[in-house]
């Protein structure tokens, strides 16, 4: 029986330090520990450069020990994607050099050059054999295992070829990623896991790679004492190196591996693919179209050879994969991992737009739907004002790069949202300042945009954008909501957007088309994602004679003239005034998730909803003045 034991961890930058902490006393220092007293053990090993990047700046002597066990054959490295990049979501030139800037990080940190390859995600696609052939990499680390490919299973080393390239191709055992993802959902004991490993082994397979991933143990509540037990079993039945194991193979069998998101790493919900995700999930096609679209544009500026070298750098960040995988870190869910790609895409932004020798396009279609969006960059503020919903779908403040408009409604499957009680159309993006109707005798308390019976959502609908200056910094958005029985009537909208230093106005008009009166509530939504030390988002009601804190998750007011947010971590205040008193409904958002942390609720964005009671006689118009500025406490 021939044998390779490994493990992997997918931690990713933006995941809470925490994380990484109970990681290495759970599982890294104990498993490297017995390691280091095991004679004759090899293990597979691939942490990723996030994980070794913070070993080697705040736990030195861990960082030692791996450089020994390295040195010592005992470590065999495994390369990847340096910003843990999904290799067929980025360009070939990219995919090259993220596996290059990996393996010449393990050489110079460990004196090791991997030439074997696991895939992050454990997504394929038999593209990937032309970049491993460039980068001098000949294996591959991956699970055969895809639900929608039952037929599809391996059970030792194959040789694929593909163009006239070819490697060796590794799959990993699915009962025991398998077994270690029912533990991960503690759907299964500790005791029960090492028992059914055992009876995997005790087979008698003819051969068997054990890849374990970290992550997935740390969320069953792993110990200490049950990582060197869980090892202790594996390293029992002996370990090889992958050189061992490709010189005992005479002549390797032949395979193909077809392209596929493989594995038990991800929740995958109903998606057949990762690309699917850009499908069905607008928040996500916007990301990805947000980053090729930047892909293109910076690639195109050829003259300064510092700007473009940064520019580089930027590209090189922003292709991380983090953003749209949802396993035990949930890095998907977290803002924090989001926010880090929004910093790098709003920095490349203000490098383009501030050369003089380049004309930065300020339209394009971001998330390929046919609409145009509109990208402007101030002083203080950017901003992109798209026609769906006449609306915001990014506000970044560019002193701290932060971009609060980075909200999310995930689609079903990745996560619950029981505890919000105003729910969002999952997969929908949450855009801001998009127009809500609700009949005049509603109960804000029982406010859903998914009940399309008692509410006329236009968050969806495309208004007629135009631009009003040559600044770019003034639009107008214009849509009817045509007949509609919760208004009684058809209305037209218009909505001038003033984009200023550090504040952003919008004046909505609303006129009455019908022959007769109407009478309705008129909503403002404005999900803002704020960063905070605390759980939940508080905010002050800014009145004459005092200023009044509130606290609540969910909240409703009333005669409300302006209220304050503070983002502490990044020194801002936003203010949000209207001309005229409004009613205020307030809710944080979250998602909950267990995760290697626990059960977390991941916040994701506050949801700050301005109504007026409006009655218009026939051909009326109504006009509304909202501010929201944006500025340095």
């Amino acid at each position: 029986m021939k044998v390779l034991i490994g493990a992997y961890s997918q931690l990713s930058q933006g995941v809470p330090v925490p994380a990484f902490e109970r990681a290495l006393t759970a599982v890294i220092k104990p498993m490297l520990t017995l390691l280091h007293h095991s004679e004759g053990s090899v293990l597979q090993l691939s942490l990723g450069v996030p994980v070794l990047e913070w070993l080697e700046l705040t736990q030195q002597p861990v960082n030692l020990l791996l450089a020994d066990l390295a040195r010592q054959g005992k470590i065999e490295f495994l390369t990847g994607s340096y910003h843990q990049s999904i290799l067929n979501l980025i360009s070939p030139k990219d995919r090259s050099n993220q596996v290059e800037l990996t393996t010449t990080y393990l050489r110079k940190r460990y004196g090791q050059r991997s030439k074997t390859m696991f895939s992050y995600a454990q997504v394929f696609n038999p593209n990937y054999i032309n970049t491993m052939n460039l980068c001098c990499v000949d294996s591959l680390v991956i699970s055969s295992y895809d639900c929608d490919k039952p037929k599809q299973q391996f059970s030792q080393p194959f040789s694929m070829q593909e163009m006239g390239k070819s490697i060796s191709v590794i799959p990993t055992s699915s009962p025991i990623n398998s077994l270690v993802q029912k533990f991960g959902a503690k759907e299964i004991s500790f005791g029960n896991l090492l028992d059914q490993i055992r009876l995997v082994f005790e087979a008698r397979p003819q051969f068997i790679m054990a890849m374990v991933n970290i992550d997935q143990l740390l969320q069953g509540g792993i110990s200490e004492e049950q990582t060197v037990q869980l090892f202790t079993t594996f390293l029992h039945y002996g370990s090889q190196s992958i050189e061992e194991i490709h010189g005992e193979q005479e002549l390797p069998p032949k395979g193909y591996l077809q392209a596929g998101w493989y594995g038990f790493d991800s929740i995958k919900s109903d998606l057949c693919c990762i690309n699917e995700l850009f499908v069905k999930d607008e928040s996500f096609a916007y990301m990805y179209g947000r980053y090729t679209s930047m892909v293109e544009t910076a690639r195109s500026y050829k003259k300064d050879k510092d700007v473009r070298k940064r520019l580089e750098q930027l590209i090189q960040k922003m292709s991380t994969g983090a953003v749209y995988l949802c396993d035990a870190n949930a890095t998907m869910l977290r803002s924090s991992v989001r926010k880090l790609f929004w910093r790098y895409i709003s920095e490349a932004d203000s490098v383009l737009a501030g050369l003089d020798d380049f004309s930065y396009p300020v339209i394009t279609d971001f998330d390929r739907d046919a609409l145009d969006e509109y990208l402007a960059i101030g002083k203080y503020l950017s901003c992109v004002v798209d026609s769906k919903g006449g609306s915001l779908a990014e506000l970044t403040y560019l002193p701290s790069l932060y971009n609060y408009g980075d909200t999310l409604s995930v689609m079903k499957g990745f996560g619950s949202t029981v505890k919000n009680l105003h729910q969002t159309p999952p997969g929908r993006k949450q855009r801001l300042f998009t127009d809500v109707f609700l009949p005049h005798d509603s109960v804000l308390d029982e406010y859903s945009k998914t009940d399309g019976h008692s509410c006329l959502d236009m968050s969806n609908a495309v208004y007629s954008l135009s631009v009003l200056d040559r600044r770019n910094s003034e639009y107008r958005a214009v849509a009817s909501t045509g007949r509609s029985a919760i208004i009684n009537g058809e209305l037209e909208i218009s909505k001038h957007f003033k984009l200023r230093q550090n504040t952003v106005l919008l004046d909505v008009t609303l006129t009455n088309l019908s022959e007769h009166p109407v009478s309705f509530l008129y909503g403002c939504e404005i999900p803002l994602s704020i960063a905070s030390f605390k759980n939940r988002v508080s905010f002050f009601q800014l009145e004459s004679k005092k200023n009044v804190l509130h606290e609540e998750e969910e909240i409703i007011l009333e005669h409300v003239k302006s209220i304050r947010m503070y983002d502490e971590p990044n020194s801002t205040s936003l203010t949000l005034v209207a001309d005229a008193r409004f009613t205020l409904l307030k809710e944080d958002y979250t998602i909950e998730k267990s995760t290697i942390l626990g059960v977390e609720q991941l916040y994701q964005h506050t949801l700050f909803m301005t109504f007026w009671p409006i009655q218009l006689e026939s051909g009326a118009e109504r006009k509304i003045t909202l501010g929201l500025r944006v500025e340095r406490k």
